[in-house]
């Protein structure tokens, strides 16, 4: 029973002089999809837009047949032309993605091109179809379309 008792006693001086364990490290707030993107290749980043747009398509119940063209397009600028689709995202970084099939025979809808957007602070893209009522593509143009300089 001695036996017990001072090994309990040695056990408890022993931990006496021990540091507490340290707490587990405060996890990191999600980057947003903007700095995730801006963090990858630029390959991987077109992939990466493709890859929400399928994701808010389908928690619209909608999809992407597949992807016929990506495109960057780069940062909003804070000129951009306030008629043109991209006014609302000014920094934000702005990719195309045209969905449909690959095939050269088909023309390109442009109901199925989409403007994906990645917002800073935004931990989900914004996502607006490219084709006006009548089907126009509002996202045909390869640069951002900006304002003219005041003169």
């Amino acid at each position: 029973m001695r036996t017990i008792i001072a090994i309990a006693a040695l056990a408890a001086l022993a931990a006496c002089g021990q540091p507490a364990p340290e707490a587990p490290p405060e996890p990191e707030a999600p980057a947003s999809l903007q700095a995730q993107a801006r963090a990858m290749d630029q390959g991987t980043r077109q992939v990466f837009a493709y890859q929400q747009l399928v994701t808010h398509l389908q928690t619209q119940g909608a999809t992407c047949t597949g992807p016929r063209g990506v495109e960057a397009r780069g940062t909003v600028p804070e000129n951009v032309a306030p008629d043109s689709i991209y006014a609302p995202f000014a920094g934000a970084d702005a990719y195309t993605v045209q969905c449909g099939e690959q095939l050269t025979t088909v023309r390109a809808d442009p109901r199925e091109r989409w403007l994906v957007i990645f917002a800073p602070d935004a931990a989900t893209p914004q996502v607006v179809n490219c084709a006006t009522d009548r089907g126009v593509d509002q996202c045909a143009a390869r640069e951002i379309p900006t304002a003219a300089p005041a003169q």
